[in-house]
């Protein structure tokens, strides 16, 4: 097959289509649900080191609904804007935080051991995810909990890997859209962990998003499953993508909704 000359979508397009991506998730409940109750297991003043930290948003969240704080923070964020975001969520909850500037590999010096080490979405962007995982694995108290937040094998895992042959891309995307849950979980079985996975309900919620005069949201939405522009591609492509997204979608309670598990995988130390 021929493939397609495309461009991949630079950082600040990621960007905008990520974020309407994010209004369709419902992910973003189950992992705070999910925070609160592995949290609920750790020692008063638990320490926690937060690898790919984003804005803090989780932090945030996650203290507020669980009444609990930890009484050491560490946030690894190598986008300044964000790391300037957690400092002040740091700073509005009054925690002891430190967060470094810098990206995360597993050569990266942690500072100190930690009762729970959290990889939120974060995995997408890190070289030799499974290694990193191992690294953060080493810095664990006893005791202690890796937790991983990723996409599972479902929705646009599916899709990205379904359509990526057609492309011949100017560059590979900026976060790894092929990584899943179930190439994390096969990489550690591989290299002798025993990771935990739980696969929570959390669909994507499109209803109206294939309505005539919401072409523009639904294009965004589909170039960030893809990381190309979809509304650049010819109309005979888009059309068997776009059928392809519909039959993937049921219809339930007055909703359109693509199955999309969110996976949370973890390690513990004994």
């Amino acid at each position: 097959m021929m493939q397609m000359r495309v461009q991949t979508l630079d950082q600040k397009r990621y960007d905008e289509t990520f974020a309407v991506f994010v209004r369709r998730s419902e992910e973003y409940p189950a992992m705070i649900d999910r925070l609160v109750e592995l949290g609920a297991r750790l020692r008063e003043g638990f320490t926690c080191l937060d690898i790919g930290a984003g804005t803090g948003k989780v932090l945030r969240d996650w203290v507020t609904k669980s009444g609990r704080r930890p009484g050491r923070y560490v946030a690894i964020e190598p986008s300044s804007t964000h790391a300037k975001a957690v400092r002040t969520v740091c700073s509005e909850l009054d925690l002891d935080g430190q967060v470094f500037e810098v990206g995360f590999n597993p050569n990266y010096t942690i500072p100190g051991e930690f009762d729970l080490v959290l990889f939120s979405h974060s995995l997408y962007w890190m070289p030799d995810a499974v290694g990193c995982v191992q690294h953060a694995l080493e810095s664990l108290s006893p005791g202690g909990v890796v937790v991983v937040f990723l996409q599972g094998p479902f929705a646009v895992h599916s899709m990205y890997h379904l359509f990526n042959p057609w492309f011949e891309r100017d560059k590979p995307p900026n976060a790894k859209q092929g990584f899943s849950s179930a190439e994390l979980v096969a990489g550690m079985r591989g290299a002798g962990l025993t990771p935990q996975l739980i696969l929570d309900p959390t669909p994507l919620d499109l209803t109206g998003l294939f309505t005539r005069g919401n072409e523009r949201e639904r294009d965004d939405f589909i170039s960030f499953c893809l990381q190309i522009e979809f509304g650049k591609l010819d109309p005979a492509t888009q059309r068997d993508i776009l059928q392809y997204l519909q039959a993937a979608c049921i219809e339930r309670d007055g909703r359109t909704l693509w199955h999309a598990p969110n996976a949370t995988v973890t390690l513990t130390r004994d």
